[in-house]
């Protein structure tokens, strides 16, 4: 309780005379135009030596922005005031740090080669976490038809991934608690939106055939720290205001407020538990897809970031009540302003195959089960 007092306090600090401006955005159009047709009886006229047009039906399809996206620029944590990082840090510096399993949990040799007895002994000896870990693990869920009864058998039942991300989970949730129905309700559907969103990315990236598929599972449960941050530190009153729905409208009254969207909150956070660098940009710029174009993203993460984008925004939809099920989800119908440029990030060729995978009836069947078990709860 007197954390949620001092992080209110700092934050309403922070909230008072931050505006925050969009930048323009830019619109380049080209609208060449065909030249009169050649008599029948003259020779037709020299053509340029250049490239073949591009057929037409071979030129991806025009992206248009809505104004509301047009005019947002997140502002990257680094970016920042001085002074209004300092309030923010602040209000980290005394949130409880979490036990040094997360960063073990969080190490590209643990992610990388660990075995599952290395991970059962890890969280065994966190006798707190390893409680709730199997909890979790035996809760309908995961529909486990006989329970668990330690570490080493849930890995065996659910796999080294599943439960490395639900132990990631509570590492992030017990550092964060509740003083109101309210605020209560904000860290359960967050809660349940990382749930969600971490299996949507195990299962999508196995069928996608990614090799990291245990850093990705990371990243997209790290990326919703931030939410878990803002929602359990700031003033009440400003936290009613702010869109429970909908990615771009919710980070454009975060940032309005706070001076800095959730996902880059979260960043700061990340850093000042000292998390890999490599660990905190991937999940720190998951949500920036929301206004990078493809062609403007690193080829070498592109496809990644957008698979746990993805996987996020599905998650949040599905934690809210936006999306009745996953069967429910069209990308290539989606007009919404928060999936405009991940069409693009689509035809990345690893993603060649996501639609299939998010039709798979194995995957659905996963996440209609959470989700009952989620709304029984």
């Amino acid at each position: 309780m007197e954390l949620l007092w001092i992080g209110g306090a700092l934050l309403a600090a922070a909230v008072a005379g931050v505006a925050i401006k969009g930048t323009k955005g830019r619109q380049n159009a080209t609208s060449p135009t065909a030249g009169p047709a050649p008599r029948v009886d003259a020779p037709p006229a020299p053509r340029a030596h250049s490239a073949p047009p591009v057929p037409v039906a071979a030129q991806p399809p025009a992206t248009v922005l809505a104004p509301e996206l047009i005019a947002f620029r997140p502002v990257h944590a680094d970016e920042l005031p001085p002074e209004r990082k300092q309030v923010l840090v602040k209000v980290f510096h005394d949130i409880p740090r979490p036990p040094r399993l997360l960063q073990h949990l969080l190490s590209p040799d643990f992610v990388g080669t660990a075995s599952s007895a290395e991970l059962a002994d890890l969280i065994a000896a966190e006798p707190l976490i390893a409680a709730r870990v199997l909890a979790t693990v035996n809760s309908p869920l995961y529909g486990l038809r006989n329970p668990v009864g330690g570490i080493d058998q849930a890995v065996a039942y659910l796999g080294l991934t599943t439960v490395r991300s639900v132990c990631l989970q509570y590492i992030m949730i017990a550092s964060f608690k509740a003083d109101s129905p309210q605020r209560q309700q904000v860290l359960d559907t967050t809660w349940n939106a990382s749930a969600l969103a971490s299996e949507l990315a195990r299962q999508l990236a196995h069928k996608l055939g990614f090799a990291e598929q245990g850093a990705l599972v990371s990243a997209v449960v790290l990326s919703f720290l931030g939410r878990l941050a803002t929602a359990a530190t700031m003033p009440r009153g400003v936290l009613a205001t702010l869109p429970a729905r909908g990615l771009l409208a919710r980070a454009r009254a975060e940032q309005d407020k706070l001076g800095l969207t959730s996902g880059e909150i979260g960043r700061l956070l990340m850093r000042e538990w000292e998390l890999p660098a490599n660990v905190v940009d991937d999940a720190g710029d998951i949500d920036r897809v929301l206004v990078t174009p493809a062609a403007d993203a690193d080829p070498n993460r592109a496809s990644g970031l957008a698979l746990c984008y993805l996987c996020a925004r599905l998650g949040e939809r599905l934690a809210t009540g936006e999306l009745v099920e996953l069967a429910a989800f069209d990308l290539a119908a989606e007009t919404s302003p928060e999936f405009t440029h991940l069409h693009g990030y689509a035809r990345e060729p690893r993603l060649a195959a996501l639609h299939d995978g998010l039709r798979a009836p194995e995957l659905n069947a996963s996440l209609l089960k959470m989700l009952q078990a989620m709304r029984a709860a």
